[in-house]
């Protein structure tokens, strides 16, 4: 078998999200294929000068980007200096010219790296995602795009896009898994302590975070206890004496605050400690008790509502039988 690393040039540039750069570059030096390195990442920069990252961070480069690079694939992070990188033409012409001489060359995104990805021309007639807060941008500027903006990630060679930081992580991964396998996946994922495959959409993480962040004092404490605690046996009139409100307004402030009714934000959330307990390796009957649902049957009920799946077509699609035959991440012998 071919031990020769698959090479990867990770573009930096100014103003730059260190997590979108330094995850999946952790996530490809750390992956191994029969005890050798799979992959050899070098980083680049538009000059081959260093670069101050979004949080003031200066990263070195190992050479300018360039036509002519020996990688195979082209790795894009996003920051606020995505804007700035979509006046770049010199940049757009390399990364919109990158497969030509490159039959398997591949281009990863990561975050507001889509757009940069667009703006080479690379996402026309194709399914992508971008971190959300760019959504209206993207549509704007990029309506040539199926943008999918929920979506955690698209690993679909040979152009590859993901939602935004953490998610760099998970579409790196992804690509892992797919060329050295489940194994040198999971091994990777177990020492990052991050999940094999994380499920969801971004939109689902997102509206729950920010909820968290509300001006009204009482709705604040009792957010905090509701996510702290879905598994508790939450009704309205709880809800509202955690909050110190009558039930009618705290209904009333809630939809305001969250968007959402209370029971609606609540299935919503205990939706998502399901389906990571699931993605994890857990079975749906331990799912169901840590989350906080009566049984099966109201679980499912919420996951179509929710995820619009069934629990079994759900387990299917993210839970790795690697995780079933294997520890957990922990270091617990996975539930059967």
């Amino acid at each position: 078998m071919d031990k020769t690393p698959r090479y990867i040039d990770l573009l930096i540039y100014d103003d730059a999200n260190i997590v979108d750069i330094a995850g999946p570059a952790q996530v490809f030096s750390s992956a191994l294929r029969d005890d050798t390195p799979a992959y050899s990442v070098r980083y680049v920069s538009t000059n081959g000068q260093p670069v101050r990252s979004s949080c003031g961070l200066c990263l070195m480069a190992d050479a300018p980007l360039s036509p002519d690079s020996m990688a195979d694939d082209l790795l894009i992070p996003g920051g606020n200096g995505t804007d700035h990188m979509l006046g770049d033409e010199t940049t757009l012409n390399i990364i919109g010219n990158w497969q030509s001489t490159r039959p398997h060359g591949r281009l990863i995104s990561v975050c507001s790296g889509a757009l940069i990805l667009a703006g080479a021309g690379m996402l026309d007639g194709r399914r992508a995602t971008t971190h959300w807060n760019r959504k209206g941008q993207a549509h704007r500027l990029f309506p040539a795009v199926d943008w999918q903006i929920g979506q955690l990630y698209f690993a679909d060679p040979p152009v590859m896009t993901s939602a935004g930081v953490a998610s760099g992580i998970d579409l790196a991964l992804a690509v892992v898994r797919r060329d050295c396998g489940a194994a040198s996946a999971l091994t990777v994922a177990r020492e990052m302590v991050v999940y094999l495959q994380r499920a969801g959409g971004q939109s689902q993480f997102a509206d729950i975070l920010e909820a968290q962040f509300c001006a009204d004092t009482g709705l604040q404490k009792l957010l905090d206890q509701i996510v702290q605690s879905p598994q508790h046996e939450w009704t309205l009139n709880s809800m509202a004496d955690v909050a110190g409100m009558t039930p009618r307004t705290l209904s009333r402030r809630f939809v305001k605050e969250a968007g959402v009714a209370p029971a609606q934000f609540l299935e919503r959330l205990r939706v998502k400690r399901a389906s990571d307990i699931i993605a994890a390796g857990s079975t749906a009957a331990k799912a169901i008790g840590l989350a906080g649902f009566s049984n099966y049957q109201h679980m499912q009920r919420a996951f179509k509502r929710q995820l619009n799946v069934t629990i079994g077509a759900y387990e299917a699609r993210f839970r790795s039988p690697i995780l079933d035959r294997q520890e957990n991440l922990d270091g617990t012998s996975a539930p059967n």
